[in-house]
């Protein structure tokens, strides 16, 4: 009996190595990612990286385009906002903090909805409910989109179809864009397969098995 507890006793020390010793490679693997990253050339805004410069800089300077938010989305888009609740990009901004870069502008780029562009997230203090990777994180400002969805709403001669976005589902180019502008090499943990990835995403809940 008193054998069968040191082995046990034995045993859950080798154990218990094993997995700090795991946490501390993956940590320290994690930590030398922040620096390689930071180290690296600017990174451009999603949002231009997938438009290009000439659209972009249109749509942009139009002030057309304004950012509002997912509570908005919500209103009609209620399965896919539930849905995105346990998903990582609900967590951005907290893996961010975790890290100490929640104010760096070039973390936040991938780590919050809109930064870097005007309306879009600036901090914690100023905009927090643009916190995080939100439908607009993808898809571009909403404000048009919601507006073309209450006139429908309003002219019952009308149906709405969707669209309004400057990356929408009628251009799965330009969205796949928008995932590879944050989801590279060196961050692509979450998938390894862009197209089984964005379908995926087209559901509700993308988690769900």
């Amino acid at each position: 009996m008193v054998k069968s507890l040191r082995g046990l006793n034995i045993l859950f020390k080798v154990l218990t190595f094993i997995s700090l010793f795991l946490v501390t490679v993956l940590v320290a693997g994690d930590n030398q990612r922040v620096l390689d990253e930071l180290a690296s050339p600017t990174l451009t805004i999603p949002l231009k990286n997938a438009l290009g410069e000439e659209e972009y800089s249109t749509a942009i300077k139009s002030g057309k385009y304004r950012y509002v938010g997912n509570t908005k989305c919500r209103l009609c888009h209620r399965k896919f906002f539930l849905g995105r609740k346990n998903d990582p990009h609900d967590f951005a901004m907290k893996s961010l903090e975790s890290t100490g870069h929640e104010d760096n502008s070039r973390c936040l780029t991938c780590h919050s909805t809109g930064h870097g562009i005007e309306t879009g997230f600036v901090n914690m203090q100023q905009t927090p409910r643009l916190a995080n990777v939100q439908c607009e994180g993808c898809h571009g400002p909403g404000n048009i989109h919601i507006t073309l969805a209450k006139d429908a709403l309003r002219n019952k001669n009308k149906v709405f179809v969707g669209g309004g976005f400057l990356a929408g589902q009628d251009s799965p180019d330009k969205l796949k864009k928008m995932c590879s502008s944050c989801h590279t090499k060196r961050w692509d943990k979450s998938y390894h397969d862009l197209d089984k990835a964005y379908n995926r995403y087209k559901k509700a809940n993308p988690n769900k098995r």
